[in-house]
Order: structure tokens, then sequence, then C-alpha cells
């Protein structure tokens, strides 16, 4: 037994004031992310004697525990395998309001014999987390691994079709499993019924937040989406589960799914009718071609069920995909959550890329939303990346868009920032040289906001105003380069301008006889 896991043993035993101080100082806990095999037995057996009725200040550093052991295994350590037992008793000791007892079941899939799957699917079927978010992580590791005994989840993981929590995960997992021919038959098989009710349900009620969609104010928009998305997904799962297992009963829903206004569950319900030898899924497919958002999976189903030759090629195009491409990641929850109302190519070009050694096939594309607050627009690039800020970038010519992007994406030891709150007295004169130097060209420091380390060279990144204009100065010993912020409701900032200054260098430095040509 290693030192530290000695003392924490007996940091577990001591009473509560103690534990209390230990709290405290949670440093002193980090070690576990980097325990040994030997330690991990060691702590996982004073977790398995930790009793039920654990509360307080114990329980608060063993949920600490916990987490920071997971985050261990998730990188690269084992679980031993003889705990699975325990770990599934820990599960349900923990109980529901455990706000970290779900961590538990990545344990269990991470250790992914057959008696610890078989305890996951018992767990998800009969105890399952009450939030889909949590009860994700644990089906993370099946998505992931594939030296694992599918069977040893089923039927027993499908009986968690019930609960809300994990009914999508368990169907977008079957449903993975069945297509990459880890199991045959389909789960699904001789559930088609209850699953049919379910489809049914969830349709009908999106159908009724749609009414109620032009009726709900901003501050219940949200909540709307989060239940319109909810529904969406479950409705996906069960049309792609229901086609594999050839349900002709399911044809009527999914006509009635195929009605509804969110394109991805049209395209899914569509493929399933195609699936099921309904023309008319197919002739649907064909249609949804044209809406960049679902493009990509429309093309997809269209090459599996045999009719890709049915779609206009303008929407099949390379140009046509990376449309498609950009619009799906802006409809992302992380992004703006549904698709822009305007999208354009605007420029392409065959670019030297940092980080490729081949040239890059570069689009950029103009978007626009038009939201009750206004007009949003921007440039957003597919090629060697597919991104878009949250400013505009409408006022800056191709090449800086692409600069920015570049200076954005490119990671490099020798290219790295410090805020001023990090600087030494040393950095700091450096900082107060270069605000001389805009003082002297008359140019009005608003703020400092970091320093720039690029291969030796030191600039410093300041909001300003010049002649009145608001913008960012990137100063260096040589020059001063203003990059103002545009006459826009989302300007460029200096985080922006600064991938711009680093990018304009990085392409002329890859690209010297074609870059802004």
């Amino acid at each position: 037994m290693s030192d530290r896991s000695n003392q924490l043993l007996l940091l577990l035993s001591q009473d509560e004031p103690t534990i209390e101080q230990a709290l405290r100082e949670p440093a002193q806990f980090e070690w576990l992310r980097a325990a040994d095999e030997l330690e991990l037995t060691t702590i996982m057996l004073a977790l398995k004697h930790a009793g039920q009725q654990v509360s307080g200040a114990k329980r608060r550093i063993l949920d600490r525990v916990i987490n920071l052991i997971s985050v261990r295994l998730r990188e690269d350590a084992e679980v031993p395998t003889e705990f699975a037992e325990d770990v599934s008793q820990l599960y349900q000791s923990w109980g529901s309001d455990s706000p970290l007892r779900h961590l538990l079941l990545q344990w269990l899939t991470l250790i992914g014999t057959v008696e610890a799957l078989e305890l996951f699917a018992e767990l998800i079927a009969s105890d399952p987390p009450t939030t889909t978010s949590a009860a994700a992580v644990g089906f993370v590791p099946l998505l992931q691994q594939h030296d694992y005994n599918s069977d040893a989840l089923y039927p027993r993981l499908f009986d968690g079709l019930q609960h809300l929590s994990v009914a999508v995960l368990i169907l977008d997992l079957s449903n993975y499993l069945f297509r990459t021919g880890r199991i045959d038959p389909h789960p699904a098989g001789g559930k088609s019924e209850p699953m049919i009710e379910l489809l049914g349900g969830i349709i009908q009620r999106l159908g009724t937040l749609e009414e109620k969609r032009d009726e709900t104010t901003p501050e219940e928009l949200a909540g709307l989406r989060t239940q319109v998305s909810e529904g969406v997904a479950l409705a996906v799962g069960l049309c792609d589960a229901l086609a594999s297992i050839n349900e002709k009963k399911a044809i009527g829903k999914l006509y009635q799914a195929m009605e509804l206004s969110h394109r991805q569950l049209r395209c899914e319900a569509a493929a399933a009718l195609g699936r099921l030898g309904e023309e008319k899924g197919k002739e649907k497919l064909v249609e949804l071609a044209q809406y960049p958002v679902s493009r990509l999976r429309v093309l997809n189903f269209a090459e599996e069920l045999g009719c890709l030759d049915m779609i206009d090629p303008k929407f099949s195009s390379e140009e046509a995909k990376c449309e498609a491409e950009l619009a799906l990641w802006l409809s992302q929850d992380s992004q703006f959550g549904m698709p822009p109302q305007e999208i354009q190519l605007v420029d392409t070009r065959e670019l030297l890329w940092p980080g490729f050694e081949e040239p890059q096939q570069c689009y950029l594309f103009h978007y626009a939303y038009h939201m009750p607050q206004g007009i949003f627009k921007s440039l957003g690039i597919v090629g060697p990346i597919t991104h878009s800020f949250a400013v505009d970038l409408t006022p800056l010519s191709y090449e800086d868009a692409y600069a920015a992007y570049a200076g954005w994406q490119t990671e490099h030891q020798d290219i790295h920032e410090s805020e001023p709150s990090q600087w030494e007295e040393a950095q700091k004169q450096m900082a107060e040289n270069f605000q001389a130097r805009l003082a002297a060209e008359e140019i009005t420091l608003i703020q400092p906001v970091k320093l720039g380390y690029f291969f030796g060279d030191v600039r410093l990144v300041a909001v300003v105003k010049q002649a009145n204009e608001p913008g960012t100065a990137i100063v260096d010993l040589r020059t001063i380069t203003f990059i103002p912020g545009g006459q826009t409701n989302r300007p460029i900032g200096p985080n922006e301008a600064y991938h711009i200054h680093k990018g304009r260098e990085l392409l002329l430095n890859f690209n010297p006889n074609t870059y802004g040509v």
C-alpha cells in the first residue's frame, strides 16, 4: 500500500471535523488522477466497505474520490475486473440523490466483462440515472470500444426503454450495434407494439409543441427547444429501430412523423419508410435534399436505398455537401440550435494550411439568422476545419476571414499568450513600452488585453480607438496593426483580431505565391 493511499484510508476513518478540514484543501486529492493499479485496488476496497449510511463530510470526500478516479480511468488505467459486483452495489447504495453515482456506470462499461455488462444492463433497466446527460457517461465506452461481448447487454438493457432518461441512449446503442453487425437480430424484435405506441405519443406531443411555437415568449423558447430536441432524438431512434426489424405496422406512424416540421425527423421517417418498401419515403428524401441541414443525412440514406440518382446533382456536389456541413454545425445546441435562414458559398480556394501536409480546399460561406432582435450574419469556413465565430466577419476581406480561422486553429509550443493578471515585472514594462508607442501614434488605449508570443516575437494586443474608430491594435517592435471592429452589432473583438493577425502571417508563410492574390 502506498503512503498516499494509506493517508486517504486513514482520513476516511477520522471524525467529521477532521474530514471537513481536509475538504478545504482539495489539492491533496489530485494524486488520484495518476493513481497506479495497486492504489486503485486499495481505494476500491475502501469504497466497498464505505457502508450504505455514509453522509456529511465523509460522503462528500467519497464523491470527490469517485470523481477523480473516474478521470483517471477515462485516460488509460484499467478497472480491476473483480470489482464489478462491488461497483454495482456501491451505485445502488449511493442512491438516486447522489450527484456523482452515474460515474460508477462508466466503471462497469470500462471493465467490459460479461458480468460487468450484465450488471450495467440491470442497473439501466431497474435504477437508471434521472437525466440523459448523466446516463450517457456509462454508454460512451460501449460506442468507443469494440472488444466486448455485446450479447451480454441484451435482452435486459432493452427493458430500460420504459425510462425516458435512458430510452434514447438504449435505442442509439442498439441501432449502432445492429448496423455494424455486432448484434443480430435487433433486440427490438418482439417489442414493436409498445415502441409504436411510444412513437405515436411523441408525434402527438411534437405536433402540439409546433402549434405552440408562435405563441412562445422569448423566455419560454429555450425550454421549448429542449423539449423538441429530446422528443426528436427519441423519435429518430424509434424510426430506425422499427425499420431495422421490418415492422410494417409502424408505417402509419412513420407517415405522420414525416409530416412534422423538424427536418431531421422527417428525414429519418422517410428513410424508414423507404427501407420498409414505401416509394413515398424515397420521394420525400429527394425533396429534403434541398435543405442544407438535412442534406448529408439524405445523401447517406439515398445511397443506402439505391435512389441517389434521383437527387438533383447540384445537391450532391462537394460545394453542396460543405454547405450542409456548416448548416449542421450551426444547428448544434452548442451553437445556434437551428439552421441559418440564409447560407451561400462566397469563396473557395486551395491553400496550404497549418497542420496539414497537403493543400486543403477551403470553402467560405456567408450565412444569416433573422431574429426578433435583428439580423446576425457572418462568414463560416468548411475545409481543414468547420467553424464560425460568434462575431460578424462580413466586414473582412475573404483573405482575412481565412486568416481568422487559421490563427484560431493553429497550436504550437512557440505560439502562446499571457493576460495582464499573469504578467511579471519584465512583461509589465514591455507592455508599457508598447503602450507608449500607441500614444506616440495618437491611438487611444482603452484596455490592454494580452501579450502574444509568436515564434520569438512579442506583441501587445489592446482594445483601442484610432481616429474615433473602435478596434484592436497589435503592437510589436516594428509595426502597429489596427483591425477595426466593424460597424455591426457583433463587432470583431481583440481575440478575433489577434487570430486574424496570426493567421495572416501563417498563411502568407505557407502560401507565399498565392495567398492574398
